[in-house]
Formats: structure tokens, C-alpha cells, sequence
């Protein structure tokens, strides 16, 4: 009987539970386990993700200019997109020549938002730019003045190179009107540009009695000689000394005596003012083209009203 007490107290010692880890602060519940302690509860290490870091300064993540040949009166597309810290750079794009210490030109394009892509088209007028090779820069301030932060890879810099036409051959004062005969220019539908049904004109017309002598006005070599119906009527082009063509069309049917390849002095007669093919009567329709008759896609007539009134000031 002595050993019951023993007893009860083993048995009340093997019945107690076992301790529980202190609970958090404001959990009411164990305390979870860290990131630091999750091999010693067996869950895995979790990686924190680090959000991209943006530069302190500007940089010009794009930048691109299409096309890589600029002409005037041609538009020029620049693409570029900013990244950094700051909500909105100063932005402006500069062309500078090789080997020049200052720009030639700058475009101000304003304050634009960063991490945002923009287009800036721009269209060159004649003369704004010479002919030649140009580096083109993407430049871009914070607020602080600070500018783009250039790499390899964001250098914000491109080349382009600009061709200038060059200029229309000047008037051929010394030479000799077509039309040997009274004349007239008629009234704005008989201008160059005047509208047509379905096209415009392409050149000026010359308002004669029919029967009235053509010649040369300069120098030429004969090189076309055909008939349309529905157009031009009986025609000749002719290419003067110079380069240009000269086009004469609505002559008179059987007036015309020269063919391809015959070489005519200023003056030479050839045919005869007439009223052929699509024409509401007797009259001369005359075209210069600069760069040849339809000789590419690129080649079109200029107003000759300047060069026939040149000649007719000889007269």
C-alpha cells in the first residue's frame, strides 16, 4: 500500500499533454515559421522576386528612322520610346554632318511621358537640309538636365542620308517660239494643272488658226512620232540639246515631215498647227519634261508657260 502514491504520481506524470510552442503576438495560434527557418519545419526556401531597377538617368530603350533616305517633301517617320525614372523627358532630335561640331537641324518635340513609344513624322522642305550624310540623335533631359545614358545597346543614334533633286534647268532664253503665227494663251483652262475629265493637264495650250507653222524652238533630235485617236491626235517628241523632251501634239494631219532621228536646227519647220485626236479645235498643246518623256516613274512635265514666254520675248 505504501507504493500508491508512487503510482498515482507516475501516472499523473505520463498522462500530462506535452507543452505547446508560445503562441505569436495577436495570432492566438503557434508562432509560423520564417523564411529563414523553413528547412527546419521542412517547407522550401521561397526566391524574392526583385523588380526591375530603372535607370536614374534617361535612356533611349528605341529609336529608328524610316527611311534611311530623306528628300524634301517627303515625310520621315523617327520612333523612339524613353525609359527611366522620371515621369516625362524634354525631347528633341538633331541631324549633324560628319565631321560638324554643330547641329544643322533640331526638331523640339516637347515634354513626352516615359516608358511610352512614340512616332514623330516630319517632312522636309526644300532646301532645310543639304545634301549628304547625317547622324541623327534622339535627345532627352529630365528635369534635373540630366541626359540619356548611352550604350551599345541604346545609343539612340541613327544615320540617314538626304538627297536633294537637282534644280530644274534654267530657262533657254535663246531660242525661237513654236507657233510662226498670231497666237494665244487662252484662259485658266488652257493652264498646266487645269483639271481634265479623269486627269489633269500636263501642259499648255497654244491657241492658233489651223495650218499655223511649227518649228523647233531649239536645237533637237527627233525622237517619237505617232498618232492618237483619242488623245494627242498626231505627235511629235523631240529631245532638245539640253536633255529635255519637248512634246507637241494635236498637229495637223498630214502637216507632219520629219520622222524618228531627224536632227532639227532652232527654226526648223516640222509641221503644222491642227486639231487631231481630242481637241475642240485648232490649237497647239505643247509639254516640256525635265527628266524625259515618261522615261521612269519618277519623271513628270513642269509648267511651260515661263520657257514659252521666254521665247515669245525673242520674237
Amino acid at each position: 500500500m505504501r507504493r500508491l502514491p508512487f503510482l498515482l504520481c507516475a501516472l499523473t506524470l505520463l498522462a500530462a499533454p506535452a507543452s505547446t510552442p508560445a503562441a505569436g503576438p495577436g495570432t492566438g495560434g503557434s508562432t509560423a515559421p520564417s523564411f529563414s527557418g523553413g528547412v527546419t519545419y521542412g517547407q522550401p526556401l521561397r526566391k524574392l522576386r526583385r523588380a526591375r531597377r530603372l535607370s536614374s538617368r534617361p535612356v533611349a530603350s528605341l529609336f529608328t528612322v524610316a527611311p534611311g533616305v530623306l528628300e524634301a517633301g517627303r515625310a520621315a517617320t523617327f520612333a523612339f520610346r524613353v525609359d527611366g525614372r522620371m515621369r516625362s523627358v524634354r525631347v528633341r532630335i538633331e541631324f549633324r554632318r560628319a565631321g560638324a561640331s554643330a547641329p544643322v537641324k533640331r526638331l523640339r518635340l516637347g515634354y513626352r511621358r516615359t516608358r511610352q513609344r512614340y512616332e514623330h513624322v516630319w517632312t522636309p522642305a526644300p532646301g532645310e537640309l543639304p545634301a549628304g550624310d547625317y547622324t541623327v540623335t534622339l535627345k532627352a533631359f529630365d528635369d534635373a538636365g540630366h541626359g540619356l545614358r548611352r550604350t551599345a545597346k541604346a545609343s539612340g543614334r541613327g544615320r540617314v542620308t538626304v538627297k536633294v533633286p537637282p534644280p530644274p534647268p534654267e530657262l533657254a532664253a535663246a531660242g525661237v517660239f513654236p507657233v510662226q503665227g498670231e497666237y494665244s494663251f487662252g484662259g485658266e483652262d488652257a493652264r498646266f494643272g487645269a483639271g481634265r475629265d479623269g486627269h489633269v493637264h500636263q501642259g499648255q495650250d497654244i491657241t492658233a488658226a489651223a495650218g499655223t507653222p511649227l518649228v523647233a524652238p531649239v536645237a533637237a533630235t527627233v525622237t517619237w512620232v505617232a498618232y492618237q485617236a483619242a488623245g494627242a491626235g498626231h505627235y511629235v517628241v523631240m529631245r532638245a540639246a539640253d536633255g529635255r523632251d519637248l512634246v507637241f501634239m494635236h498637229l495637223m494631219a498630214g502637216s507632219v515631215t520629219i520622222a524618228k532621228g531627224t536632227a532639227l536646227a532652232a527654226g526648223a519647220q516640222f509641221a503644222q498647227v491642227g486639231s487631231t485626236g481630242a481637241s475642240s479645235g485648232p490649237h497647239l498643246h505643247f509639254e516640256i519634261w525635265p527628266d524625259g518623256w515618261y522615261s521612269s516613274p519618277e519623271s513628270k512635265p513642269i509648267d511651260p508657260l515661263p520657257q514659252l514666254q521666254a521665247w515669245a520675248a525673242t520674237r
